[in-house]
C-alpha cells in the first residue's frame, strides 16, 4: 500500500471506529464513514465494499497484529507466557473499543464481531497446535480450536460487558481456571 492509501485507510478506520463506537455499525453507510474520513465515497470503494466489511478488517488487523507480535517468528518460546502475553494484548485490543464490541457482542441479531473474535481464536489457536504449544487431547485439532475459541469469546463478553474498572490480570487468573489443563495457561498445564 504506497502512502496516500495507507492514510486514507487510516482516516476511514478511524472514523469506522468512531461511528460504530456510537451506531450499530450495520446502520452505518458508506457516505457518512467518508465524509467523517474527510474522503471521496470512491476513495472508501477502494478500501472496502461495505462498512461493516471496513469495520472488521481494520479489527482484523488489530487482532491479527496481536497474534503476530506474540506468536509469530521463533517457535523456541514458554508458550504460557506468550499465549499470556497476546491474551492481554486482545483484551486491551477489546477494552480500547469496548463501546464498538458491545454492540455486536451483546445483540442476537448481530453476531459479526462474535464470529470475527472466533475466528481470530481459532487461527491463533491452530498456529499453537502447529507448533507444538497445544497437543491436542483428540485426533481433531479443528475441534479444540472451536472448543477453546468459541468458549473464550463469551468470557471476553461477560468481561466487557463488566463494570469499570476491568482489569485484564484478574480475568486472566479466572480464565486459567476455567481452562483444561492441557491448555498453556492453566494453572495444572504440565511444562
Amino acid at each position: 500500500m504506497d502512502a496516500r492509501a495507507r492514510r486514507s485507510f487510516e482516516r476511514l478506520s478511524a472514523a469506522v471506529l468512531e461511528l460504530a463506537a456510537v451506531k450499530n455499525p450495520e446502520t452505518l453507510s458508506v457516505a457518512e464513514i467518508a465524509r467523517t474520513a474527510g474522503v471521496h465515497r470512491s476513495t472508501f470503494y477502494e478500501h472496502s465494499d461495505s462498512p461493516s466489511g471496513l469495520l472488521r478488517a481494520v479489527l482484523r488487523g488489530e487482532l491479527d497484529e496481536a497474534r503476530e507480535r506474540f506468536l509469530g517468528g521463533a517457535h523456541e518460546r514458554a508458550w504460557d507466557v506468550a499465549v499470556r502475553d497476546t491474551t492481554l494484548a486482545v483484551l486491551h485490543h477489546l477494552e480500547s473499543h469496548r463501546d464498538v464490541y458491545l454492540r455486536s457482542l451483546a445483540s442476537a441479531a448481530d453476531a459479526s464481531l462474535r464470529s470475527l473474535l472466533s475466528e481470530h481464536f481459532r487461527a491463533s489457536i491452530r498456529l499453537l497446535v502447529e507448533r507444538g504449544a497445544v497437543r491436542s487431547p483428540v485426533a481433531d485439532p479443528e475441534l479444540v480450536a472451536r472448543f477453546v475459541a468459541d468458549g473464550t469469546v463469551g468470557a471476553v463478553s461477560v468481561w466487557l460487558a463488566g463494570e469499570a474498572p476491568r482489569d485484564p490480570e484478574a480475568f486472566l487468573d479466572d480464565f486459567a481456571l476455567l481452562v483444561p489443563p492441557w491448555w498453556p495457561l492453566s494453572p495444572d498445564h504440565p511444562d
